[in-house]
């Protein structure tokens, strides 16, 4: 089971957490395995669980951003941070058979990353992911968390989310103990950016959560986890959404520009 990225090299300052999510993913490991008979239901299995977290110098950035996503697909049993480092940083670039530009769901996730990182650029002024993605982790280039909701992948081959392994693994995750609110405390962002989550997901992530500010195509939240607050903002819809409201979804409109004006609501207020 492969808890942390192999390939990755990390700096000194960031060993602690990764220690810290090396325990913790051992003891949800341990507990799915306990559990194993709900994911067999779905003709699934512990060993294939997918874990996540963040990318080198992730600690060092102007701002910790975390997105919280809702599963993996084809990546049965691996890294997902090791496995699209990789892809980051491939020649040419691309997520299975399509190129980064093109992959909507990494596309938009880098791009966004990108702009908050570079003080909120206008949209037309974000250089293609394929231009920045190979410095993702790297000293002087991008950093970010990532973490799924779910640590099961979609194996169905269908590009659609499997929505009852997702709850069941959700479920898993929460009811007793709470491993996904304590990975979103070891990993401590500062800006949240989840995947059109529900209210109860939305609220699984922090001891505390309340309600902040509507945009019309976002909205905001303050997270708590213990003394640690968080900008938590969740779009009206996923990142891998190509249409909404029967029309085609711009990547500006629908996400960035309203991901911004409530960064900047948030941190006004």
């Amino acid at each position: 089971m492969q808890y942390l990225p192999k390939d990755l090299i990390y700096p000194d300052l960031e060993k602690k957490q990764l220690a810290e999510l090396e325990t913790l993913f051992g003891a949800w490991y341990q507990h799915f395995t306990d559990n194993n008979s709900e994911l067999e239901k779905h003709d699934d299995d512990a060993d294939g669980m997918v874990f996540d977290g963040f990318y080198p110098y992730y600690f060092s950035q102007k701002k910790r951003i975390l997105f919280v996503g809702w599963e993996t697909w084809d990546m049965l049993g691996s890294n997902y941070i090791e496995g699209l480092y990789h892809a980051y940083h491939s020649n040419p670039k691309r997520i299975g058979n399509r190129n980064l530009d093109l992959h909507k769901f990494t596309y938009r996730l880098l791009c966004i990353a990108y702009g908050i990182l570079n003080g909120l650029p206008p949209w037309e002024d974000i250089p293609n992911a394929s231009k920045f993605a190979d410095t993702v982790g790297e000293a002087n280039g991008l950093s970010f968390a990532y973490m799924n909701i779910s640590k099961m992948s979609n194996q169905s081959g269908s590009s659609r989310a499997n929505q009852s392994l997702i709850e069941t693994a959700y479920a898993l995750s929460t009811e007793g103990r709470n491993f996904i609110r304590e990975q979103v405390a070891i990993l401590n962002p500062e800006i949240v950016i989840t995947m059109n989550l529900s209210d109860a997901r939305v609220d699984s992530l922090g001891d505390k959560c309340e309600f902040l500010h509507e945009s019309g195509k976002a909205r905001s939240f303050r997270l708590k986890n213990g003394d640690h607050s968080s900008l938590l903002i969740d779009p009206n819809w996923h990142f891998s959404a190509w249409r909404g409201e029967g029309r085609r979804l711009n990547d500006d409109k629908d996400y960035y520009t309203p991901i911004c004006d409530l960064i900047r609501r948030g941190e006004a207020s």
